[in-house]
C-alpha cells in the first residue's frame, strides 16, 4: 500500500484516522501508511491509563 512512516505520526490519534499495524504511525490518509487499520473511539481509550 503506502510507504512506511517508521513510527513517525503525521496526525494525532482521533476517530477516523489510520494506524499502521506494522510501525504504529498515525495518518489521516489511508495511502500514507503501509499496513492501515482504522482507529475507533474505543481504540483511543485503550492507550489512556487511568490514574488512581
Amino acid at each position: 500500500m503506502g510507504s512506511c512512516l517508521k513510527g513517525k505520526s503525521e496526525a494525532k490519534k482521533h476517530p477516523g484516522a489510520y494506524l499502521c499495524d506494522k510501525c504504529g504511525a498515525v495518518s489521516d490518509k489511508k495511502k500514507h501508511v503501509c499496513d492501515p487499520s482504522k482507529l475507533k473511539k474505543k481504540d483511543l481509550e485503550k492507550g489512556k491509563k487511568k490514574k488512581k
